[in-house]
């Protein structure tokens, strides 16, 4: 009896055991499975943000790329010069030529927001002053040509495609240097070198005798410190000629082309004091180019009417602003007669002359640049079929862009950065996307400024 309650007893704490057990088992199974969803939510969130974090990274390195600035680097021009003396009836230069390599340099965005990108610069020689964009090899690209105040040499430097262009390559004249212009003079089909030589008193010609080689250089004497300098044909017998302003003895000289790039003593007209530029253009539709000069110290334009055989009239003169310095001649309201644009350096504008027929100009009307704006040039530079104004604001250093919106009148300036002093200013195609970019010399960094349209 006692072994059987025994028995019993055990069968009973047996049967409790299990019981127990059992029950247990369903809520272990649970916590389980909540223990494995936690544990697989947690995985699936540490995945997602490792994407994410990959994602990031790959999109901000994009867009580092995207920021990353271009340095061109520059090729060294391979032009050679012999060392050539010519004589005239005038005066013989001897002209020697050096290369030197340097690396241009620029902060050019890949990507561009505005209507021309910032510039690539050039080294030149010390002072770099006057300057024009012509094509001098026959590549079809148009090359810069710089001259300087500083040293007595030209720099060539050659467009080598897509905008850029060459070391420069050093040609020596023996003299001071302020302005330049590239014609062809002597009927060989070679675009021949022209430049003024204020210390002097003097135009040089400089002659292309192919391969890029220049020899000079024959100089003919102008008035007191010739300060720039045009080559158009204003007689009428298909040779251009050569005409300068005297800006330290109010005059401007004409000297006719007789033949084989040889020109006559110069004949003088009167302008104002100070002149600094000169344009020559048909302002009163009688097929014969005008004279047009701004006057810093007069304070007026003179316009000079060709009366024929190359010869001139007394001045014609308009008010103008305080130091007229750069002036262009086009027009701007289309009515087919040409207008004379100024930049008044010391008003800090620049001011407008509508043609209003027979070469007579209706008061100015200005339009505010940066400090002390110097040469001008006017072309269409948004495609809209209306021509622009582009200036060099030499203590701004920049360059200021005025559009055209239409009747001859102008929008306010969109400015972008030069070097120290922007002074000569050109606004030529030369990386031929059809669309005009802006050429500049910083006189005080000494290097030419190339600023591509977007």
């Amino acid at each position: 009896m006692s072994t059987m309650n025994n028995n019993n007893r055990i069968g009973v704490e047996n049967d409790s055991e299990t019981v127990t057990s059992n029950a247990m088992q369903p809520t272990t199974l649970c916590e389980y499975l909540k223990r494995r969803k936690v544990m697989w939510i947690t995985f699936t969130i540490i995945v997602l943000v490792i994407i994410i974090t990959i994602a990031i990274v790959i999109v901000k390195r994009k867009q580092t790329n995207s920021e990353t600035t271009s340095t061109i680097e520059g090729m060294e021009a391979t032009t050679e010069l012999t060392k050539t003396t010519t004589t005239s009836t005038k005066r013989s230069r001897t002209t020697s030529k050096t290369t030197s390599k340097t690396t241009p340099t620029t902060t050019v965005p890949l990507q561009c927001n505005t209507t021309y990108m910032a510039q690539t610069t050039y080294s030149t020689d010390s002072g770099p002053f006057g300057m024009t964009v012509v094509d001098v090899n026959n590549d079809s690209k148009p090359d810069i040509i710089v001259v300087h105040v500083s040293t007595d040499t030209i720099n060539v430097f050659l467009n080598i495609g897509n905008g850029t262009f060459t070391a420069k390559t050093s040609y020596s004249t023996g003299s001071m240097l302020n302005s330049v212009a590239v014609v062809d003079v002597n009927n060989d089909s070679k675009l021949d070198i022209i430049v003024t030589n204020i210390d002097r008193n003097n135009v040089i010609v400089l002659f292309n005798t192919g391969n890029n080689d220049f020899i000079g250089g024959t100089t003919y004497y102008t008035g007191d410190s010739p300060y720039d300098v045009e080559v158009i044909d204003v007689n009428d017998d298909s040779k251009p000629d050569i005409i300068v302003p005297n800006s330290r003895s109010n005059s401007v000289s004409v000297l006719l082309n007789i033949g084989d790039g040889k020109f006559s003593e110069q004949t003088t007209y009167s302008t104002g004091s100070g002149s600094y530029c000169v344009a020559v253009a048909d302002v009163n539709s009688d097929s014969k180019p005008d004279i047009i000069v701004p006057n810093a110290g007069s304070n007026y334009v003179s316009v000079l009417f060709n009366i024929g055989n190359g010869k001139f009239s007394e001045q014609t003169t308009y008010i103008t602003g305080s130091g007229p310095y750069g002036a262009a001649v086009t027009d701007v309201n289309s009515d087919s007669k040409p207008d004379i644009i100024i930049t008044n350096s010391g008003d800090h504008n620049v001011g407008v002359l509508l043609n209003t027929g027979n070469g007579t100009f209706t008061t100015q009307t200005t339009y505010p640049t940066g400090i002390q704006p110097q040469n001008v040039a006017v072309t269409d530079v948004n495609n809209d079929g209306k021509p622009d104004i582009i200036v060099a604001n030499y203590w701004s250093h920049n360059v200021g862009v005025l559009l055209n919106t239409g009747n001859g009148k102008f929008s306010a300036q969109a400015t972008y950065s030069t070097s120290t002093h922007p002074r000569a200013l050109v606004v030529v195609d030369v990386n031929n996307d059809n669309k005009p970019d802006i050429i500049v010399t910083n006189q005080e960094s000494n290097n030419v400024g190339v600023l591509l349209a977007c």
